[in-house]
């Protein structure tokens, strides 16, 4: 038998998190996905969920009017992440306009020009790319080739953060 978890150094972020347990939401999910010819998909994900004896069914907003802002909200953060500026710094020739910064209020976006002028910005920014190679490193482990690659991304990632610790420090 598959022993389902949460992964224990992230922060659980769906409904009812306090009382999700993971061993019944990834059967719930596994048999999902069986029925369904091994495609595990979002729409029958919430189609298995509205059944209201699901284990799932807590760990989603049924109230349409707060589901409704949520879904702006997300439509939001794709609206600003879609759009880029042009700039002959890059390959592509273009650059996203705004970066997301997580903060201890939690998360905006800066336009790129404040990130570009501000060393304390681009020490998160930084960070948050070691996070997510870190993460993706992790995703991908048993693609062994496609991990030293990562891993040495992520080494030179933590060299040049510490190196601009280092020069805040002795400014």
């Amino acid at each position: 038998m598959i022993k389902y978890r949460f992964k224990e150094d992230e922060l659980l972020t769906i409904k009812a998190a306090d009382k999700a347990n993971p061993q019944k939401i990834g059967e719930a999910l596994t048999k999902i996905s069986v029925t369904n010819g091994g495609h595990l998909v979002p729409a029958a994900v919430v189609d298995a969920a509205r059944d209201a004896k699901s284990v799932l069914h807590k760990h989603f907003e049924w109230n349409d009017k707060i589901a409704a802002e949520k879904f702006r909200l997300d439509q939001a953060r794709s609206l600003i992440r879609s759009i880029h500026v042009e700039s002959a710094d890059t390959e592509s020739g273009v650059a996203r306009a705004f970066l997301s910064i997580r903060e201890k209020s939690g998360v905006s976006y800066r336009t790129i020009e404040d990130v570009l002028s501000s060393a304390d910005l681009q020490q998160r920014i930084v960070a948050q790319a070691e996070r997510d190679l870190i993460s993706f490193e992790t995703r991908y482990k048993n693609l062994t080739d496609i991990c030293d690659l990562i891993r040495q991304a992520r080494e030179r990632l933590a060299v040049r953060r510490q190196a601009g610790q280092d020069n805040r420090v002795n400014a």
